[in-house]
C-alpha cells in the first residue's frame, strides 16, 4: 500500500502492536505518514529505528497529529514563539507533562 499512494494515514492503534509494518514501509517508500497515536514510547522507538532511512527517502513522517499530542504540540509551539518574540531567542527544548486530560462529552437527550 505504501508504494502506491503519496501520504498514509493511519489509525491502526495500538500503535506499539500494529503501527510499525505502515511506518516501516512508508519510510521505506518514500511515502508520507500521519498518524494519530498518542503511545511517545513507540514514537520515539520508530524514529530511533527510521529517521535515517526516511530522511534519505525523502518523505515526511509525523506521528502524534490527535488529540493526545495536540494540547502538549500547541502549548510548545506556543512557548517557542513567544520566547522568539518576546527575547529574540531560540529554544532549545520544552518539555511538558499533562497529569490530567479529561474529555467531556455532552449528552444530547
Amino acid at each position: 500500500m505504501a508504494k502506491k499512494t503519496t501520504v498514509l494515514i493511519s489509525t491502526v492503534g495500538p500503535y506499539s502492536v500494529h503501527g510499525e509494518h505502515a511506518f516501516k514501509a512508508c519510510a521505506e517508500n518514500g511515502t508520507h505518514y500521519l498518524d494519530v497515536t498518542g503511545e511517545v514510547v513507540w514514537v520515539a522507538e520508530m524514529i530511533k529505528k527510521y529517521e535515517a532511512t526516511a530522511k534519505e527517502n525523502g518523505c515526511i513522517m509525523i506521528p502524534q497529529i490527535g488529540i493526545e499530542s495536540a494540547p502538549a504540540d500547541l502549548i510548545t509551539w506556543s512557548i517557542a514563539n513567544t520566547i522568539r518574540e518576546k527575547f529574540s531567542a531560540h529554544t532549545g527544548e520544552v518539555v511538558v507533562s499533562l497529569h490530567e486530560l479529561r474529555f467531556v462529552i455532552p449528552s444530547y437527550s
